[in-house]
């Protein structure tokens, strides 16, 4: 009895932590950057990031990115941006590191930036040799954007929806299921712990945790105190 009663014990604490461990990620995701206590200024340029996370043998990934036109615009002239072969106009556009960091053939194509409608179509970031695949997070893209009417925020949504292309054979390739997660620029500061949901599940697995272990403890001193009353009392019994 005193055996299963530690047992039960144990698991009783250990459980709410494995099951927290084991709980699903939140699985693939595409996000953009998100600028805290920005102040925005006319003639300012900040930089975007558009990011992967948490996915495994990603070979290629295809982004729609749509803005306020009337507060940003991609950044124009720098020589070693993005260049527009139909119009011969560079924007602030560059590949990111996360491809790279797995082979050097890679490729970076865009089909069309438009800053009168605020629009980024089909930013496209792919390794460009078979048999070659990422995994993990990273950047897979950098926006140069300049401010031409500073607000207290603005967004950088995602649209289309973004695509990512993933392989497990050099042969077979699908699409990976994934979330996409806006940018924000905002003069306001980021948003507290209590806000997210990470923290909220942590906060309620201790507070599970914390209970299971009082009650464990509860139960045992019951079956300790119940058990020194029994051989109490059988001791008694043998000695009459």
């Amino acid at each position: 009895m005193k055996g299963k009663l530690l047992l039960l014990l144990i698991v009783a604490i250990i459980a709410p932590t494995a099951a927290y461990l084991l709980l699903p990620s939140s699985g693939p995701t595409v996000s953009i950057t998100k600028l805290y206590n920005s102040s925005l200024q006319t003639g300012q340029s900040i930089i975007v990031n558009v990011t992967v996370s948490d996915v495994s043998d990603l070979i290629s990934c295809r982004i729609n990115l749509a803005f306020n036109s009337s507060v940003l615009k991609v950044t124009t002239g720098d020589p070693n941006g993005w260049r527009d072969v139909l119009t011969g106009t560079r924007y602030g556009i560059y590949e990111g590191p996360f491809f790279k960091s797995f082979t050097n053939s890679t490729i970076l194509l865009i089909n069309n930036v438009n800053n009168n409608l605020g629009k980024i179509t089909a930013i496209y970031d792919a390794i460009f040799v078979g048999g070659i695949s990422a995994s993990g997070s990273g950047v897979v893209a950098t926006i140069n954007f300049t401010c031409v009417n500073p607000t207290t925020n603005t967004s950088i949504r995602i649209t289309g929806p973004s695509q990512g292309q993933s392989t497990l054979q050099t042969t077979t390739a699908f699409q990976i299921q994934h979330q996409d997660i806006d940018g924000l620029v905002t003069a306001d500061g980021p948003p507290g712990i209590w806000t997210e949901l990470w923290f909220q599940v942590a906060f309620s697995v201790v507070i599970v945790e914390i209970i299971v272990l009082a009650l464990g403890i509860f139960v045992t001193i019951r079956w300790w105190r119940s058990r020194a009353e029994a051989e109490g009392k059988e001791g008694a019994e043998i000695t009459l």
